[in-house]
């Protein structure tokens, strides 16, 4: 009898021992990052993966704006995952998910995609010209007026005419007009930005210490472009693009500081050689 209990406790440890062999280690995945934020520009972003065990992505929705190669993996370090998407011509922002899976199920690692997501702190201490401007007028029910839009596009790049925005810190900014048969004229202007409604709220000083009030609303704002639309007037509206012409540098901070000082009550400056 002894022998027997002594052969059949043998027994069981042997078919434990070979469970353990059989059996595979507790699968992991890590990942880099689980949010990829994208400009509107067509861009690419990697994410690296370690994972000790086969892995796939599963797309959580049928989006075709980003791609992702490859679509599986084998236990890797330092894997990589590239995220790329097109480039985007609409007004609002879009976004989706995709999804991690280890090849036994057991680990999901969910990854956040968006694009044209606004950054307004983006566009601070830069300055960005007018590609296009779109005008038109509506009527009372909103609808557009025949023959009252126009389109104008331009060279942000030509600062002979035009005009500019400067976006100072502190919510300061300058806007630049400038008629090639005339002098630069400098609009100072006060701005806040609301995140949750997408409006960007402008303070104008223009002539005669008068000011005006825009609320504007944004529809891109990265580091390289600027859009926006709002009623300018009652029932006229404009929509302009803009794109980042240049970095304003600690000395033009200090000049614009400067010139505005110097004024004689509000309003626009007209010379800044005075």
């Amino acid at each position: 009898m002894k022998r027997s209990i002594r052969s059949m406790m043998m027994a069981v440890v042997a078919m434990f021992a070979i469970c353990l062999s059989s059996c595979s280690p507790k699968e992991s995945i890590q990942v880099s990052q689980q949010e990829i934020w994208f400009p509107i520009e067509a861009c690419t972003d990697t994410l690296v993966i370690n994972a000790n065990c086969n892995w796939y992505i599963e797309k959580n929705d049928n989006a075709d704006w980003y791609t992702i190669s490859p679509m599986e993996g084998a236990k890797e370090v330092d894997g990589k995952i590239t995220v790329s998407v097109q480039e985007y011509e609409g007004d609002q922002f879009r976004d989706a998910w995709f999804t991690i899976i280890s090849k036994h199920g057991h680990i999901r690692r969910s990854i956040y995609v968006s694009q044209n997501t606004l950054h307004m702190g983006s566009i601070t201490n830069k300055i960005f010209g007018v590609i296009k401007d779109e005008q038109w007028a509506v009527d009372f029910e909103g609808q557009i007026v025949e023959d009252s839009y126009n389109v104008f596009e331009g060279n942000p790049y030509d600062t002979s005419g035009g005009y500019q925005m400067y976006f100072l810190d502190d919510s300061v900014g300058i806007q630049r007009d400038h008629h090639k048969n005339g002098p630069a004229v400098y609009y100072p202007f006060k701005y806040y930005y609301n995140p949750f409604d997408r409006s960007l709220f402008l303070k104008f000083e223009t002539v005669d210490d008068y000011i005006e009030n825009y609320t504007v609303e944004v529809m891109t704002a990265t580091d390289s472009l600027f859009r926006f639309v709002h009623e300018f007037k009652p029932k006229q509206w404009e929509r302009c693009d803009m794109r980042k012409i240049g970095i304003i540098d600690p000395d033009a901070k200090l000049e614009f500081t400067r010139y505005l000082s110097k004024r004689s009550g509000r309003g626009p400056i007209f010379d800044l050689s005075k």
